[in-house]
C-alpha cells in the first residue's frame, strides 16, 4: 500500500508519533508535558462524542485539568486558536471534580490519586473522556492513561470504559495504544 492511499488521519497520527519521539542529539526536544498536550489535542480529534454531550454551536469545547496542573503553559499554547468540530478549544483548571461539569476531556492529575475511584465515579457519565498519567490509570477505570516507556510518551486505552462513556475512539488511535481492561 502506498503512502498516497493511506487515510490522511493515519498520516497525521504517524507524524504526531514521530514528532513526539525524542531524536538523539536534538537540543529542542519537547518536554514530556508538551508531548502530552499535543496528544490531548489529537485525542479530541480522533474521538467521537455523543451529540448530546457536545456544547452547542458557538460554545467552547472544554479540556479540564483536575488537581495540580503539571502542564504549565504547554496545554494553553498547544490548544490556542484550535477548534474541534467547529468549536473553539479552551482549558479550564479545576480543583474539585464538580467543577469539571461540562468538560469534554478531563485530565486527572496525579495529585488526585488518593481520590481516583471517587473522581472516576463522578465523571462516569456519557461524553467525558478521562485521561491521566498516574500508574495504571486506564486499568483503574480511566479511559486513556499516559505512561513513559524508554523516555517516550505512550498511552493505554481502556475500550470498555470508552464504550461506557459512549465515546467512539478512532481505529487509528486504538492501533497506536496498548489496550487494557479494568479488573
Amino acid at each position: 500500500m502506498s503512502a498516497r492511499s493511506l487515510p490522511r488521519r493515519t498520516l497525521v497520527l504517524a507524524a504526531l508519533c514521530l514528532a513526539c519521539s525524542p531524536a538523539a542529539g536534538r537540543a529542542d526536544l519537547p518536554t514530556e508535558y508538551e508531548v502530552k498536550a499535543a496528544y490531548l489535542y489529537n485525542f479530541a480529534r480522533f474521538v467521537e462524542w455523543p451529540p448530546a454531550s457536545l456544547p452547542a454551536a458557538g460554545k467552547t469545547f472544554v479540556v479540564a485539568v483536575l488537581g495540580v496542573d503539571p502542564f504549565g503553559d504547554a496545554l494553553d499554547a498547544t490548544l490556542a486558536g484550535k477548534q474541534i468540530m467547529q468549536r473553539d478549544l479552551t482549558v479550564r483548571r479545576v480543583a474539585r471534580v464538580e467543577e469539571a461539569a461540562g468538560a469534554q476531556i478531563v485530565f486527572i492529575s496525579s495529585s488526585e490519586s488518593p481520590r481516583l475511584t471517587r473522581v472516576l465515579s463522578a465523571l462516569a457519565g456519557p461524553g467525558i473522556l478521562t485521561v491521566g498519567d498516574m500508574d495504571d490509570f486506564a486499568r483503574q477505570g480511566g479511559i486513556i492513561g499516559f505512561r513513559m516507556e524508554q523516555r517516550k510518551v505512550r498511552f493505554d486505552i481502556n475500550p470498555r470504559q470508552a464504550v461506557r462513556a459512549r465515546l467512539k475512539i478512532s481505529s487509528q488511535l486504538l492501533r497506536l495504544a496498548q489496550l487494557v481492561e479494568a479488573p
